[in-house]
């Protein structure tokens, strides 16, 4: 239904409430823990969509004889992805008689909680990479595979980034993904090894991994053995806004993995008067989305 603005008295109560609550918004949204910016690649994005080809490069020299030609090789096209962003807001109303009779500061609630509520959007939206990574209903990387799976590769074969039956995080569990990152490979099959940096694991798994990664000896061996996976430079951090109690992840550094944060339209917020029902509305928006395109550098664990 049509909302009813009268133009000759728009932004007249409104702009009124606006002058001494909007830094408040904003304020609250600004000091909010970003824990998704420790993992995100944050971008933007200046049109409608993002348009990503994948280019598959050159294979290794091989041996010649003497007097025989050069053989010769080709950058290969793969797949595409196509990303769009998304459209996010929330809106509440003050009406003249709340604004006349606060006397405890219910505005300025809620002013603050919308900004809290920006915030919380960005993070639920950004670890949905890693709560829905494991299926493909929400998004699919170039290879058109969930982020967390056996991925097809273009030159044949493919190759797994994921425990196919979920384990709790051990030694051994936690070896077995320090090798898929030793053993990956690129498009062709050929090595394309990677390091481990940061371990992402639930409130639940804290102490776990506290004693995993930093513990001198192996936390499960008796005989004082060397706590050898913990020296591989490989860091945790607690993730408030994983889905699940026993999931757990890899990733390495930034520059090396997919995952994305993008940036269409930052956090607005926008107000209008609806003067026949005596009321201001004011509303936070923003735009932009979270993906990946490709899954190198990534590794998922359902959890026991």
């Amino acid at each position: 239904m049509a909302q009813s603005v009268s133009v000759a008295n728009t932004g007249a109560f409104s702009q009124l409430i606006s002058r001494d609550y909007k830094k408040i918004f904003f304020d609250e949204f600004a000091k909010q823990p970003e824990e998704y910016r420790a993992v995100a690649n944050v971008t933007t994005m200046d049109g409608a969509y993002e348009k990503t080809g994948e280019i598959i490069g050159l294979n290794a020299l091989q041996k010649i004889g003497e007097g025989q030609p050069v053989p010769y090789d080709n950058f290969t096209q793969g797949n595409e992805k196509t990303i769009y962003p998304e459209d996010f807001g929330l809106a509440f109303a003050i009406t003249e008689n709340m604004y006349d009779d606060d006397k405890s500061g219910h505005m300025k609630k809620a002013f603050a909680e919308l900004g809290k509520a920006a915030a919380l959007t960005r993070e639920l939206v950004f670890w949905d990479l890693f709560n829905s990574g494991f299926g493909t209903l929400k998004r699919a990387g170039i290879d058109s595979a969930a982020l967390f799976a056996s991925h097809p590769l273009v030159g044949g074969g493919s190759y797994s980034n994921y425990a196919a039956s979920g384990s709790a995080l051990s030694v051994t569990t936690l070896q077995s993904a320090y090798n898929v990152f030793e053993k990956m490979v690129n498009e062709r099959s050929n090595p394309r090894p990677s390091k481990p940096r940061l371990l992402i694991v639930p409130p639940e798994l804290r102490f776990e991994a506290e004693t995993l990664l930093k513990s001198e000896y192996n936390p499960e061996n008796a005989m004082k053995q060397v706590n050898t996976i913990g020296n591989k430079g490989v860091e945790f951090m607690v993730c408030h806004f994983l889905s699940s109690t026993t999931a757990w992840f890899l990733l390495t550094e930034k520059q090396e993995h997919d995952l994305r944060f993008i940036n269409r339209k930052q956090l607005q917020l926008k107000q209008w008067d609806e003067p026949s029902k005596r009321l201001a509305v004011f509303q936070a928006s923003m735009r932009f989305t979270t993906d990946f395109v490709n899954w190198y550098g990534t590794y998922g664990n359902a959890g026991a």
